[in-house]
């Protein structure tokens, strides 16, 4: 025989359950992760955008190898050498390749060298890519 008592417990314990499934649902809703970022590889429009504070992704390959380029929010802008060229020297590829350097400007004043040479531009800069680069103009 069952009391009112429980059946109370039953009912409560019937809506907890449900609030939890429904907490577990929304923080799954939450959860998703947001668009990609837009990406070009004409390199007018990437400077185009970057020059605005624009998101943008773009990714070259060229004589030295495989950049890149992100325009991020608040006029940032991140290089990345992801990979040099085979016929590269191994010590080379050791000390360039996956480094990056963050540059900070103002809108309507984007560098566009940053994108059309090796290291155009990057005294503004902060990075590995910055140092090592640096490194290897002092001891040319």
């Amino acid at each position: 025989m069952t009391g009112p008592g429980e059946a109370k417990r039953v009912v409560v314990s019937a809506a907890a359950l449900a609030g939890i499934v429904l907490l577990l649902v929304c923080a799954g809703c939450t959860g998703q992760n947001p668009a990609p970022a837009p990406a070009t590889t004409d390199t007018t429009a990437f400077i185009a955008a970057a020059n605005d504070c624009r998101v943008m992704n773009m990714t070259v390959t060229g004589a030295v190898g495989t950049f890149t380029y992100t325009s991020a929010p608040g006029c940032v802008f991140i290089k990345t050498l992801d990979r040099l060229n085979a016929s590269e020297m191994a010590g080379m590829k050791t000390m360039l390749e996956g480094k990056n350097m963050t540059c900070s400007y103002t809108k309507g004043n984007f560098d566009p060298r940053l994108v059309t040479s090796l290291v155009g531009g990057m005294e503004y800069c902060n990075g590995e890519l910055k140092d090592k680069l640096a490194e290897l103009i002092v001891f040319t």
